[in-house]
């Protein structure tokens, strides 16, 4: 796994894009406003193609960019269509690139827990991926504090409790976290040993659960879940500084012993 992280916007939101090294796919988490043109310069930099755009929750400073990006992702997909052919051998070039003969057969796809598979059309561009149940925050966004438009954007593959998005190597297993919102996921990669977290968990803290669809219980119940996880996971939460598992069991294990979220903000 390759992975590159900036924070952007007012709320310096962590926009990650992971990429397989080997067929050049790439998934960008958390796709925030102003960063289109940090994204797409870094796909086209390292020569990774976008094969899927990922909201770990439907807030706009986690979704903000989405539909932008799918654009921009359709029209690299139809230039490279409209390109010079490219041997199967070749590998893919630039943004949209072709991609080499073993990744246009095995491309990223997200598979929902009953084994149904969506793959990514590399001839359409990226997908947008969320939890069905914040699919109306990305259709209707209601941007509470946002200091600029939020364009609405069209979720088409759904992120499920154990469903997966794989791509090459890559593998991110989906855990269901609600709490900040109805449907805040998390994505896990036990191989790479990281976890992305949203803004369900964060270095000493937790996501607010007084906005809409926010549930103090069920962030309980979502905390509890991730203290369950191996201590060497590192922790890429959607604000802030990195952390691991491991440094914030202590406060984990007594939110899951107690039932409760601690009394401090």
């Amino acid at each position: 796994m390759e992975l590159v992280t900036r924070a952007i916007g007012p709320l310096q939101t962590n926009v990650h894009l992971v990429a397989d090294p080997r067929t050049r796919e790439a998934i960008a988490i958390d796709a925030a406003i102003p960063g289109l043109a940090w994204i797409t310069g870094e796909l086209e930099s390292r020569g990774w193609r976008l094969a899927l755009i990922v909201s770990t929750h439907g807030h706009w400073d986690h979704a903000g960019e989405n539909a932008a990006l799918q654009a921009w992702s359709r029209d690299a997909a139809t230039a490279a269509a409209s390109g010079p052919a490219v041997s199967p051998g070749d590998a893919a070039e630039g943004a949209g690139g072709v991609l080499d003969a073993h990744a246009a057969e095995h491309g990223l796809v997200v598979v929902a827990p009953d084994g149904r598979a969506r793959r990514a059309d590399p001839s359409r561009g990226a997908e947008i991926a969320a939890h069905p149940a914040d699919w109306h925050h990305l259709t209707d966004p209601r941007p509470l504090f946002a200091p600029f438009p939020i364009p609405p954007s069209v979720p088409a593959a759904e992120l499920a409790e154990g469903g997966v998005i794989r791509f090459g190597e890559v593998r991110l297993d989906v855990l269901h976290t609600p709490g900040h919102t109805e449907g805040s996921v998390c994505l896990v990669s036990h191989e790479a040993g990281v976890v992305f977290s949203g803004d369900t968990l964060f270095a000493a803290g937790w996501g607010r659960v007084d906005l809409p669809g926010g549930d103090p219980a069920a962030m309980v119940e979502s905390l509890r879940r991730l203290a369950m996880l191996p201590d060497a996971l590192r922790v890429l939460p959607g604000h802030g500084r990195a952390t691991t598992i491991a440094t914030e069991r202590p406060w984990l294990e007594l939110v899951a012993r107690e039932g409760r979220l601690p009394p401090w903000t």
